[in-house]
């Protein structure tokens, strides 16, 4: 038996609180409190799970198929989401037999048990950091060679460094000392002595030569891998489907380009530099000292153990606290993107005061979590420097008592070995007390190395098939038993089939919420369907290429969106290849020629960001001339004379009937009398077709679109009485 779904649920049948789960798998569906089984039903017994609200709390009882209800168990508040969740997907599953994995925003960790961040895929505590940084290097392997040519230099600079303190000991033992003893005879050690400063100034020439030129390459290289990362992460969000973006918030998106690629950058840039010269400089003095003095390497190394255990014991400590900050951060991006995208909002109700609130608040989380990270580090680090100072000590101890010959172990150390020695120990901690902070900032690297990855891994769900075809598309367009959800097992589109027609014009009409905006973006292929087919002129629409698809489909939406830039600049996007005539003629049919000439710099215009210098029926009039110059086959409209002033309405209806013009029209409102030159109506309720006729048709059935017109006339004519007591009023 395989598992499919599992619930938990927090409270027993005697109202105490506990740790329960319901388990569900291709046959049985089981109850346990802690680790009894308490319940057990066969799949095939069960007719459906309803859950019934209580005082407090909520049961879940199961409908089995002799028409008799069974208790399962009771829940508080905290758990209703997931269990109604798990509900839908159970009795789905019961009525098909088709499994849908449940929403990922409720997902739980099944190894740790603790739930998932929305906006991943995946858990940070419990991912192997090997396979993320497996997963980044095989992203960035192009700039590997070079990164590791940096590192060959670095090493190389840090022979140089590794020489100094053995010139040093050679000019103190046989120069220096011997010539304040005046023992070596007739011999000048001036020139000598000269040649050994001139060797030491060399080598730190060298060291800074080669630290140079690895500094110039790296930060070139890393410039590079930097745009290259963020083109590559760009690129694929681009590529998601809408379900796979909707899922994650703009500012965590935002983050994960800008932020979290300057994080990894920074660390490869200088944290990974850092350590390469860390290894080598530990590596070459602890070679040295286990070769000429091995108890003293052994004093150097006796305290890395226990400082390497107590970082590894810390590790997935400090990585959750790290992906705490992460997430509170990029909540605290995510809102101040909504309130600057919505600040014509904020202003016009005046809650500037309120959105500071709630910003400060989101920020004052982000600096709380931080300011705890680095309490921690700051109580860690004094410990562990502590503990690799003692090593200090005894070395300096015994040192000196071997250069005063009290130390009768191996061969007396002269000042100028214990003055290399303790540069080599000096070299060696100092290196390690620089790696206690790398678990803190490999764990910040690694948890935006797993965001990246977690974007550049996701399946690309909308994409075209191979050998797609590139047919040059009429228009026709056929449901066949077509359904569809943003949740498989909350069907929005149930069980539909229509078929539209090369050049007809079809209005769909109907409640708010029935599936309407729904069915375009279907058509569109912003989602593909669960069941059954959607076709293009007789070919599955999975089949045809997304380019050929994209370019045959225009759209006039609602909420008009303009990018910040010029007129001539927003209508070119629909058309990278249109000429200037070709522009102008598209504004024209659009209605929209005349109001562009009268503005400082016609086409030239700059419109600032989503157009705001331009009033609601410009924004429009400028989007139906975007679709002009796509030229579709098939015709988009969504709302397109919704919010606007009835003067502003006849001049964007005079444009779109041209535009629709032997194009295959489809075109949603809630404002009925603009689509009283439909070809046909489609109703639609609850997800399904429920009239299709002519305007007067269904006005002679009486059915649902004669409700929704009769109650748009009612509100009309109360409309027209406030106007005109309006009027009076003023007047009066």
């Amino acid at each position: 038996m395989n598992k499919l779904y599992e619930a938990t649920f927090d409270i027993d049948d005697d109202g105490v609180f506990c740790n329960g789960n319901i388990i569900v798998t291709d046959e049985i569906l089981t109850v346990n409190t802690g680790d009894i089984k308490e319940l057990c039903y066969n799949l095939s017994e069960i007719n459906e799970l309803v859950i019934s609200s209580q005082i407090g709390c909520s049961t879940l009882e199961v409908k089995l198929k002799n028409e008799s209800i069974a208790y399962l168990c009771r829940f508080t508040q905290s758990c209703l989401k997931t269990v109604s969740e798990f509900v839908i997907a159970v009795n789905y599953y019961i009525n098909t037999g088709k499994y849908i994995p449940l929403n990922k925003e409720h997902a739980i960790c099944e190894k740790c048990g603790q739930p998932i961040v929305n906006e991943l895929d995946f858990c940070i505590k419990c991912s192997k950091k090997g396979s993320i940084l497996k997963k980044f290097f095989s992203i960035s392997k192009k700039f590997l060679p070079g990164l590791l040519f940096c590192g060959l230099i670095t090493l190389t600079s840090k022979v140089f460094l590794l020489i100094v303190p053995y010139l040093n000991r050679v000019l103190v033992d046989d120069y220096l000392i011997k010539a304040q003893d005046q023992s070596y005879g007739a011999e000048n050690p001036i020139k000598i002595i000269l040649f050994l400063c001139v060797a030491m100034l060399l080598c730190y020439i060298l060291m800074r030569f080669f630290d140079v030129m690895a500094t110039l390459l790296r930060n070139r290289l890393t410039s590079k891998f930097t745009n290259d990362l963020r083109v590559k992460l760009y690129t694929k969000i681009q590529m998601l489907s809408m379900s796979s973006v909707s899922r994650r918030t703009t500012g965590d998106l935002i983050k994960r380009v800008s932020g979290d690629t300057a994080e990894v950058i920074g660390f490869i840039n200088r944290t990974a530099v850092y350590l390469i010269e860390a290894s080598a400089l530990f590596i070459g003095s602890f070679i040295y000292l286990l070769i000429t003095r091995p108890m003293f390497a052994l004093f150097v190394f006796l305290p890395i153990p226990f400082v390497f255990f107590a970082i590894s014991r810390l590790r997935t400590f400090i990585n959750r606290c790290y992906e705490k900050q992460w997430v509170a951060s990029s909540r605290a991006n995510g809102i101040l993107h909504d309130i600057i995208s919505g600040i014509r909002v904020v202003k016009a109700f005046g809650t500037e005061e309120n959105e500071i609130n709630k910003f400060k608040k989101a920020e004052s989380k982000v600096t709380e979590i931080a300011i705890r990270n680095e309490r921690i580090w700051s109580i860690l680090f004094p410990i562990i420097g502590f503990l690799l100072t003692c090593s200090e000590f005894l070395v300096l101890y015994f040192g000196g008592q071997s250069v005063l010959g009290n130390y009768s172990s191996g061969n007396p150390m002269t000042i100028g070995e214990l003055m290399q020695i303790m540069t080599y120990i000096t070299l060696i901690y100092s290196q390690m007390r620089w790696m206690t902070y790398l678990p803190r900032d490999f764990a910040r690297a690694t948890t935006s190395m797993a965001k990246i990855n977690d974007i550049m891994d996701e399946k690309i769900e909308i994409e075209s098939c191979e050998n797609a075809q590139t047919p040059v598309i009429q228009g026709n367009i056929s449901f066949k038993n077509t359904t569809f959800g943003y949740k498989a097992y909350e069907p929005i589109i149930k069980n539909i089939t229509l078929d539209i027609t090369k050049g007809e014009m079809v209005g769909i009409v109907g409640y708010s919420g029935v599936g309407k905006t729904t069915l375009i973006n279907l058509i569109m292929r912003l989602y593909d369907v669960n069941t059954g087919e959607l076709n293009i002129d007789n070919i599955n629409i999975k089949n045809i290429s997304k380019k050929t698809l994209n370019e045959s489909i225009g759209v006039v939406f609602q909420e008009t969106f303009l990018f910040a830039g010029s007129i001539y600049e927003n209508l070119l996007y629909a058309n990278p290849k249109a000429s200037p005539e070709d522009i102008i003629a598209a504004a024209q049919t659009a209605n929209a020629h005349e109001f562009i000439i009268r503005l400082p710099d016609a086409y030239n215009t700059i419109i600032g960001e989503n157009g705001y210098t331009l009033s609601g029926g410009e924004r429009q009039r400028i989007a139906i001339a975007r679709a002009v110059l796509r030229n579709p086959a098939i015709l988009i409209l969504d709302e397109a004379t919704s919010s606007l002033d009835t003067e502003t309405e006849s001049k964007i209806q005079e444009a779109l009937q041209r535009l629709i013009k032997g194009r295959t029209t489809i075109a949603i409102a809630h404002r009925l009398s603009t689509l009283r030159n439909a070809n046909r109506l489609i109703v639609m309720d609850k997800g399904s077709i429920a009239e299709q006729g002519t305007h007067k048709d269904l006005l002679q059935q009486k059915g649902i679109y004669y409700n929704l017109v009769m109650a748009q006339k009612q509100t009309t004519k109360m409309a027209d009485v406030n106007q005109i007591i309006e009027k009076e009023r003023i007047l009066c």
